[in-house]
């Protein structure tokens, strides 16, 4: 009997394995090819599988449980614990180093604004550096989990919201040194209010999926918004995890230099 073979792996999750198979398999085959994760991964408890693409404006994953209970794990990284539960909100342990990317580069004194903050996998590492962070997502489940892993690490300094980035970005007090837009479907939308948000020499991190060229179109979005407001706006570009065959995940981080000042 042949095996079914995973796509691309899998992910782990704390005690968590969430498996994609390729091609349409029996149950019995699943088993048989997660078998052998369970022998050579100590740590797995539970196996579940992913049915489909991350869906909606609260990014609900498609997954289906095939060895266990419970969808909710605590996951460890980079030096920080996060309740995770995989089945109501959207984390990517495959994102690890490109969060540690973008937290090695946060300064003590900036104030950080994440976007569309899930779990806290940015907001919590970098509020241990940073002087203050403000949290914003749109699923409940997610800032529920947030506001357990704010406590569960000892943090004090994150102001967290839930509901339209955009809206309560627009609403809020002062301005940002640096802004995290991990929404890689729609962020793009986002730009002119997080642009408008940004203080005197800040960066905006900003996710986006790049697939048949259209690397180019995100760009002239960047230039168009950011030109609006500040005279000299910087691009570089870093490869962030391939999604889907031909669908890739990538972070423009935008610098922002001298500020254009309207006048009244």
């Amino acid at each position: 009997m042949e095996k079914g073979r995973l796509d691309k792996g899998f992910d782990i999750i704390g005690d968590i394995a969430i498996v994609k198979f390729d091609g349409k398999l029996s149950k019995k085959q699943k088993l048989l090819a997660v078998k052998n994760i369970l022998s050579k991964n100590k740590n797995v408890k539970r196996i579940i599988e992913k049915t489909g693409m991350t869906h909606g404006e609260e990014r609900i994953p498609k997954l289906k449980q095939l060895i266990g209970k419970g969808s909710t794990a605590l996951h460890k990284e980079n030096g920080c614990r996060f309740y995770v539960d995989v089945k109501k909100v959207y984390f990517s342990p495959r994102m690890s180093n490109e969060r540690l990317r973008v937290i090695k580069q946060v300064k003590k004194e900036e104030t950080v604004l994440d976007m569309f903050c899930g779990v806290g996998p940015f907001a919590i590492p970098i509020a241990k550096k940073a002087d203050k962070v403000t949290a914003i997502d749109i699923n409940r489940n997610a800032i529920k989990l947030l506001e357990k892993n704010i406590e569960l690490n000892k943090v004090s300094n994150i102001d967290y919201y839930c509901g339209d980035s955009g809206k309560i970005a627009k609403k809020l007090r002062g301005k940002f040194d640096r802004i995290i837009m991990n929404f890689p479907l729609y962020a793009y939308k986002f730009l002119g209010t997080a642009v408008k948000k940004c203080n005197d020499n800040a960066v905006i991190h900003l996710y986006s999926f790049i697939k048949d060229g259209n690397a180019e179109v995100i760009r002239n979005e960047i230039i168009k918004a950011c030109g609006k407001h500040f005279k000299d706006v910087k691009i570089s570009e870093y490869r962030a995890g391939e999604v889907a065959p031909f669908l890739e995940r990538r972070c423009f981080d935008i610098s922002l230099t001298d500020k254009i000042t309207r006048r009244r």
